[in-house]
């Protein structure tokens, strides 16, 4: 319903803000670390938005930017990750660092969001590996690709083998990741990149 607001911040409370839009206070929740971005009072502000439908009450979220928001909504989709857990993640770590937890399966680094134990941390990994194109983050390791394919062609046939193999664009970009210091002959790179992704 709504993209996104843009109006005068009027209150600051936790994690829930109002922001006057045209005279119409707006109530979004959003996660600590929006807070601390926020202008003074009574300066004006955009934040992108989601609004989430219930019976009883309707919620609406607010976000620094587009790649927060994303994640607020594939966070949840995750099985009993509601908005809740959502904000809770996004709260404790940045979405760029949310994107390579998942990418590199880092249970340790999405265990540090409230009520996230080991098991939801597997679950939004398992659920939201293959889904993290949508990041710049993913642009940066496809970047970092570049660089070393032109250090080392191999790599090139590295990428290409894995393709072969039925690897996800997601494993790819991560097995490439983690290849970074490493020199060698397609053959060595290939089964180092095979191990990264079998750990």
């Amino acid at each position: 319903m709504f993209a996104y607001l843009n109006g005068t911040l009027e209150e600051i409370e936790k994690n829930q803000i109002v922001l006057d839009v045209n005279g119409v206070g707006y109530m979004l929740t959003v996660p600590n670390g929006v807070v601390d971005k926020l202008p003074s009072i009574g300066n004006n502000v955009k934040l992108y938005t989601y609004l989430i439908n219930r019976e009883d009450t309707q919620e609406l979220y607010g976000f620094i930017d587009k790649q927060q928001k994303t994640m607020f909504e594939k966070l949840i989709t995750v099985s009993g990750i509601g908005p809740k857990g959502a904000l809770s993640v996004l709260s404790a770590l940045s979405t760029d660092e949310i994107v390579r937890a998942i990418i590199s399966e880092d249970i340790t680094s999405l265990t540090k969001a409230a009520g996230v134990g080991k098991k939801t941390a597997q679950r939004i990994i398992l659920d939201l590996k293959d889904k993290m194109d949508d990041f710049d983050i993913i642009a940066n390791i496809d970047g970092e690709r570049s660089t070393l394919s032109r250090e080392n062609p191999s790599l090139d046939e590295v990428a290409e083998a894995l393709m072969t193999l039925g690897y996800s664009q997601t494993e790819i970009k991560m097995a490439m990741s983690s290849l970074t210091e490493m020199d060698g002959d397609t053959s060595t790179l290939v089964k180092a990149a095979l191990k990264s992704l079998d750990t």
